[in-house]
C-alpha cells in the first residue's frame, strides 16, 4: 500500500483504474494498492455461517415485530459492549444460538397492561403449548434478578400479573423460553413504569 500526496494531481481519489490500482482513504490519508480480486472460497463453514445469517434475517422479518418489540431489541443492544442496532443484536443472538444447535422459539408483541402503582400484567405472543416463557425483570437494564413463569391463556397468548412493586418506578424486563443451546428464544428489554401512588 502506498501513501499518496495529491493522487493523480487532484485533492483525492477513490476507486480503481483498469483493475490495476485502487485508490482509497485509510485512517485519514489517501492510499493506493494493487487491485486484488476478493476471495470467496465458499467453504462448508462459510456456507453454514451464511445460512445462519439468512435464517436470522428471515426470522426477523417473519416475526413481524411491533415498534415496542423493536425498541426493546434496541434497548438490549444498548447494554452490549459493541455498538450495534437492535437488529444486529437480534441477529447475533440468533446466530450464537444456531451455532450451539438451538431451535429458535419465536416470541413477539411484548405488551404491558393493567398498570397500577404496585403492579402490571406482562403479555407475550408465543405458540401455545410447549415450554412456558419466563419474564425476567428488575429496576436496572443490567440487573434483573426476578424470574417468573408465564401462564398459557390459549390462542398463543401467555401472561402473568405482577404485584408488590414500588409505585412510580421504572422496571426493565425481557421474555425468554427454553435453555440456551437447546430450544431457546428471547426478546429485547422492555421498559415499564408503575403509576404514582
Amino acid at each position: 500500500m502506498a501513501k499518496l500526496k495529491a493522487p493523480l494531481l487532484s485533492f483525492g481519489a477513490r476507486g480503481a483504474i483498469s483493475k490495476a490500482v485502487v485508490f482509497f482513504p485509510w485512517k485519514g490519508i489517501d492510499a493506493a494498492r494493487e487491485y486484488v480480486i476478493p476471495a470467496n472460497p465458499r467453504t462448508t463453514a462459510q456456507k453454514t455461517q451464511r445460512g445462519y445469517l439468512e435464517d436470522a434475517v428471515d426470522e426477523w422479518h417473519g416475526a413481524n415485530y411491533t415498534p415496542d418489540d423493536r425498541t426493546a431489541w434496541n434497548r438490549f443492544a444498548g447494554i452490549l459492549a459493541d455498538i450495534m442496532s437492535g437488529f444486529n443484536a437480534y441477529v447475533r443472538t440468533f446466530v450464537n444460538e444456531a451455532i450451539l444447535g438451538n431451535v429458535w422459539t419465536r416470541m413477539r408483541n411484548g405488551l404491558f397492561d393493567y398498570i397500577t402503582p404496585t403492579g402490571f400484567r406482562a403479555n407475550i405472543t408465543k405458540t401455545s403449548g410447549g415450554l412456558a416463557p419466563h419474564f425476567v425483570y428488575g429496576t436496572s437494564k443490567t440487573f434483573m434478578p426476578l424470574d417468573i413463569t408465564l401462564a398459557d391463556r390459549g390462542e398463543d397468548l401467555w401472561n402473568r400479573t405482577f404485584s408488590g412493586l414500588t409505585p412510580d418506578t421504572i422496571y426493565y424486563g425481557y421474555f425468554y423460553v427454553g435453555v440456551s443451546g437447546a430450544t431457546y428464544g428471547r426478546t429485547g428489554i422492555y421498559q415499564i413504569r408503575t403509576l404514582p401512588a
